[in-house]
């Protein structure tokens, strides 16, 4: 009896260090505005990014209801540079309903572009687009290799 103890004790820690160790960031806690000004000022833009107030983000992304708190930086529309930090209701949420939403934003940018200033496809293209736990970032520069640092840094 006390074997079978020992080893269902065994059993149930493991289960729950395998829990712990593959939450995939589900536990982790992002100052989203600090994150989005570290993306701001950690990256070189052609164009100054300008925080956006809480209204021009609805009419952008149609995450009401999704959505605990969100940070959006846009240039002047001549290029196509964006930040967007969403913290989202749940891990779930983030995943299958704010993402697309923002890689849906970012192919309708695309089109936009493509015969608008076809050059800033190319950063589109290459847009950093990154769900961890319950926050979505978005990325849009010349630099995605520095955006996936600073993302590496918040993002643990």
């Amino acid at each position: 009896m006390k074997n079978w103890i020992k080893t269902t004790a065994a059993a149930a820690a493991a289960c729950f260090l395998f829990a712990a160790c593959s939450s995939g960031g589900e536990d982790i806690t992002v100052d989203v505005g600090a994150l989005a000004e570290a993306l701001n000022t950690g990256i070189t833009y052609q164009d100054p990014l300008e925080k956006l107030d809480d209204g021009m983000v609805g009419m952008l992304y149609d995450v009401d209801g999704l959505v605990t708190e969100s940070v959006v930086y846009m240039g002047s529309g001549a290029t196509a540079e964006e930040i967007a930090v969403f913290a989202c209701n749940d891990a779930d949420t983030a995943k299958n309903e704010v993402k697309p939403i923002v890689e849906e934003h970012v192919d309708a940018q695309i089109e936009s572009f493509r015969d608008y200033v076809p050059g800033e496809v190319t950063k589109l293209e290459q847009a950093v687009i990154r769900q961890t736990g319950s926050y979505v970032v978005l990325s849009v520069s010349n630099d995605p290799d520095g955006a996936n640092k600073i993302l590496d840094e918040y993002l643990k």
